[in-house]
């Protein structure tokens, strides 16, 4: 729609004499800048105002989308997290059967997934789980650290020392 179909060519001199006859046919002074400046800063400055409103148009979409980033980045990361009910409701340590007794409560506890890590990392799971929540481990000294998690993936982690 806006192409140009025709290119005219025609040599500088005569356009500078056409342009100056131009000035005088609507009693203006003459032009004192040469053809050639006059070329060059038409060019300059197409370029300049085509490349400035591309930029300008990418860095407003830009900005625009930015908060939209940030606000997905936000969801996925509350989606990992929820909140979980499981409560460790009560513990003893049965020093005559060396193990450590908890009674855990929640809704949607993964009995089957209980399990501690020892100091030296190893994996040690449950002696017995209880219908009523509660979970008997093995446990003479040192530390245990007993992850309980739930069926949709949140994890409660008690730390036992002696």
């Amino acid at each position: 729609m806006f192409r140009r179909n025709k290119v005219y060519s025609i040599n500088k001199k005569a356009a500078n004499e056409a342009l100056q006859n131009v000035f005088a046919a609507c009693e203006q002074e003459p032009n004192t800048q040469s053809l050639d400046a006059l070329l060059i800063k038409n060019i300059a400055n197409t370029t300049l105002v085509k490349t400035g409103k591309w930029m300008s148009i990418a860095l407003l979409v830009l900005i625009l989308l930015c908060p939209m980033v940030f606000y997905m980045a936000g969801k996925e990361s509350g989606e990992k997290h929820h909140k979980t009910d499981i409560a460790v409701t009560s513990h003893y340590l049965d020093e005559e059967n060396e193990c450590f007794v908890m009674t855990v409560s929640g809704s949607d506890i993964d009995y089957e997934g209980i399990y501690a890590k020892k100091d030296d990392g190893s994996i040690i799971y449950p002696m017995e789980t209880g219908s009523d929540g509660t979970v008997r481990f093995h446990f003479e000294s040192g530390t245990l650290n007993i992850f309980i998690p739930d069926t949709e993936g949140g994890v409660v982690q008690a730390v036992l020392s002696k």
